[in-house]
This record gives C-alpha cells, sequence and structure tokens, in this order.
C-alpha cells in the first residue's frame, strides 16, 4: 500500500518575495462551510482538541480550530486518484495553490 501524500493549501501569490506572510485563506468556521460545496465534511466523529479534520473525496483535511485567520491547511491525499481532481477544482476555483509538503513543488 502506497503512503499518504501530504500538501499543505495556501492562497497563490502573485509576488515571489520569500518569508513575506501568507495572505490569509479565511476563518476556520468559514473554510469548513468553503470545503463543503467540495464534498468535504467532519465524518461525524468526536473533534480533536484544536484540530477538525473534514473528509473529502480521498483526502483528510486538518482545521486548526484555535486560530481566528488560517494561512494555510494540511492536507492528507489517501487516494490521488479520487482527490487531484477535487483538490485542483478547489485551488483554481478559489484562488488557492497546493503545496507538496516533501518536494516543495506548488500545484494550482
Amino acid at each position: 500500500m502506497a503512503s499518504a501524500r501530504h500538501v499543505i493549501l495556501q492562497q497563490a501569490r502573485e509576488d515571489s518575495e520569500p518569508g513575506g506572510e501568507l495572505p490569509a485563506l479565511g476563518e476556520p468556521k468559514e473554510l469548513r462551510t468553503t470545503l463543503s460545496k467540495y464534498n468535504t465534511h467532519p465524518d461525524g466523529s468526536p473533534m480533536s482538541i484544536g484540530i477538525d479534520r473534514l473528509h473529502g473525496p480521498g483526502f483528510i483535511v486538518e482545521i486548526p480550530t484555535g486560530l481566528d485567520e488560517l494561512r494555510q491547511i494540511m492536507v492528507h491525499i489517501n487516494d490521488q486518484e479520487t482527490a487531484w481532481p477535487v483538490l485542483s477544482r478547489v485551488c483554481r476555483e478559489l484562488g488557492w495553490t497546493m503545496l507538496d509538503a516533501e518536494s516543495g513543488r506548488k500545484f494550482i
């Protein structure tokens, strides 16, 4: 069985200034609502302290709950064939990018 791939979702940036602050994605509640439009929801299990886990097609999104605004969120991809089209659509429609946590490569 292949291991999960991990990507970070963040706002696409026009500038290439290293070390600058990332633009906000939104508040945790707002992100849960936004991602629900892409068939990504909690699975009904008890929430972990500080993290909401939303399950989408072939992936799990971790949303920290202790911050007012989020600048990035972690996604664990379990089935790339199923997850990739959904995540690509999310990024395209919301102006976000995916950053591969292992390689540093960015995808839109």
